[in-house]
């Protein structure tokens, strides 16, 4: 009897079966599109099975218009995409084998400028701190970078927790360290007289580095995570702590410490002072900048405030329509235009205010990165691994501390 239960369920089961489609082995099928991101003309990578490796043989095409197949293989393809519109558009392959689609390729908007990224301390991969010239020298996870008076940069290396210099005919220069087992060195700046201020955040330690770097003194301790220092009219020295969420300010006579702002969710991980005083914070679990108006109102500038593991810019430049995810570094160019790292979409943010400084009501773009890996290049064709710090130098040059990489970065922009 229990015999022939078993084989009545077992032939119920393939009658409900009849009617369900199973995949074959040689049906053509679609996986991913490599960088998810691009503008019309970029070359993207399309994965998937049983495509011809005869390229004239597979017809590819990106919202209805076709793509132009330069290379071709039975597990991807390589395409040009067409003209389209700024958003996102299906990917569908037709090839002697079959059709599919549903994958999303989201096109940007094209930047006003080009991009152009080349390395010029470091070699990706070698993980040291050795002093040298350019690519010659080493860095173990660069974290933060900021522009000296003398015009030098300094940057903090997290790796040997060192503070290094790199001077204009490029040869790199430790300058102090912080050698206590377990310390984390983190973003710093300077103040007016060129002195160079950083935290140990592991520690929780404030330091600071004299001008002349032969000073390296600790300021302040207990803080709980402390993640980069800005300075505020007045000199006051502003740090942000992340576990306390909490922005701290101190006096730079006293060094007495007062409770500046509370930042909501997960505390914040940078902040800087725009060109009308006020504090524009990162948060990091918040996926969101906020600004903080010397009054001590609190207003969100960039970001849906969603977690998305998928990197979207509004088609219209929306701020507060675009997804963020963990920013560690931002800086603000003389004309309020801002760049922002987001370390976890290995991208670089432009974010421009509106004719009266709103940057909530301005447009913001991606012009650099989006696919996490290493390659110099143009614009989204760049590859970074964890983009923590950026500087702008000056109007056609950037600086990208690129950490998990090793590298400093440079950005011409033309």
């Amino acid at each position: 009897m229990k015999k022939v239960i078993i084989i009545a369920l077992a032939a119920l089961a393939l009658v409900g079966c009849e009617e369900k489609y199973v995949a074959r082995v040689t049906d053509v099928r679609l996986v991913s599109v490599e960088p998810r991101n691009g503008y019309p003309g970029d070359i993207v990578t399309v994965f998937g099975n049983n495509f011809s490796p005869d390229p004239a043989a597979d017809e590819v095409t990106v919202g209805g218009v076709p793509a132009i197949v330069i290379e071709a293989a039975s597990g991807r393809l390589q395409i040009v995409l067409p003209e389209r519109e700024p958003g996102q558009w299906p990917i569908a392959v037709k090839a002697p084998a079959g059709e599919a689609e549903g994958i999303m390729v989201n096109y940007l908007k094209v930047p006003d400028h080009t991009y152009l990224v080349s390395t010029i301390v470091g070699q990706q991969g070698q993980r040291k701190c050795e002093d040298g010239v350019g690519v010659e020298a080493l860095t173990y996870m660069p974290t933060g970078i900021n522009k000296a008076p003398d015009g030098t940069m300094w940057f903090t290396d997290r790796g040997g927790n060192k503070i290094r210099r790199i001077a204009k005919d490029m040869t790199v220069q430790t300058l102090a360290e912080v050698s206590t087992a377990g310390s984390a060195v983190w973003q710093g700046c300077f103040d007016a007289e060129g002195n160079y201020w950083y935290n140990d955040k592991a520690k929780g330690n404030l330091y600071c580095l004299s001008a002349d770097g032969s000073k390296n003194v600790q300021k302040a301790s207990g803080l709980d995570n402390p993640m980069n220092v800005a300075i505020g009219s007045g000199g006051y020295i502003y740090v942000p702590c992340r576990n306390a969420k909490v922005v701290y300010k101190f006096d730079p006579a006293t060094m007495a410490k007062s409770e500046f702002a509370t930042i909501p969710d997960d505390g914040p991980a940078f902040i800087a002072f725009d060109h009308s005083g006020n504090m524009i914070v990162s948060v990091q679990h918040g996926y969101r900048l906020i600004s903080i108006a010397p009054d001590g109102i609190q207003s969100v500038i960039f970001g849906t405030g969603e977690k998305s593991d998928k990197m979207y810019d509004d088609p219209d430049g929306d701020p507060l329509k675009t997804t963020m995810r963990s920013c560690q570094g931002l800086d603000i160019a003389p004309d309020g235009t801002m760049y922002i790292c987001d370390v976890s979409y290995n991208c670089i943010r432009k974010l421009t205010p509106d004719k009266n400084g709103n940057y909530a009501k301005g447009k913001v773009e991606t012009v650099l990165g989006g696919t996490k890996g290493f390659s110099d290049g143009k614009g989204l064709n760049a590859k970074f691994n964890e983009p923590d710090g950026i500087l702008i130098y000056d109007n056609e040059t950037l600086y990208i501390c690129d950490a998990q990489n090793c590298l400093i970065r440079k950005v011409n922009i033309k």
